[in-house]
């Protein structure tokens, strides 16, 4: 199983609808896995609430009240259930074969570092995980509304539990943090 975590934009508006979509796509891969909601922003313990989830409301943040990631993950990794985490951006939805993916990779390496970025499609209404049909309907959509990102944008990490003991003080959002954990990743497998 996995530990899920992320930092939520306040559910308002549009990310209101966006991070409702994600993390209800989370849940429904399995009411197994660990998801941690972290933060105080605006909606977010009432969403962990609606999936099964918990939340961390005091976090450490940057002077603007930005949080950090080093923070996200010190507290992720010492919280998890299981020995496989996941850093997922708040707005990603995830496929339901993922688990699939990463029992292949934890039965392969002792170490490994899976990332991905997204596909982009506008989404603007919430969408119903929990029933079957509908999900298939979303899911099929996806090959002809949506458009690859670029490799640049890194929107996932999936990692076993103590790959990253220390993390700078990166700010969530700001560039670079994504590729020093490659780098940090390749350095030490």
């Amino acid at each position: 199983m996995i530990t899920l975590f992320t930092t939520p934009k306040d559910f308002t508006g549009i990310f209101k609808v966006i991070q409702t979509n994600a993390l209800n796509s989370w849940r429904v891969i399995s009411h197994d896995i660990q998801i941690i909601i972290m933060g105080n922003s605006d909606g977010s313990k009432d969403a962990a609430k609606l999936i099964n989830a918990e939340h961390i409301q005091d976090i450490k943040c940057s002077p603007e009240g930005t949080p950090l990631l080093s923070d996200l993950f010190d507290i992720a990794q010492k919280r998890a259930r299981y020995n496989i985490l996941a850093y997922v951006n708040a707005d990603i939805i995830l496929p339901p074969n993922l688990l699939r993916e990463i029992d292949h990779l934890d039965n392969k390496f002792n170490k490994f570092l899976m990332v991905g970025h997204r596909w982009d499609m506008d989404v603007d209404q919430f969408i119903d995980f929990k029933t079957e049909v509908k999900r298939k309907i979303f899911w099929s959509s996806i090959k002809e509304n949506s458009k690859k990102h670029a490799c640049t944008g890194i929107d996932y990490f999936i990692f076993k539990k103590g790959m990253y003991p220390k993390l700078p003080e990166f700010v969530v959002g700001r560039w670079g943090w994504d590729n020093w954990l490659i780098w940090k990743a390749r350095r030490h497998m």
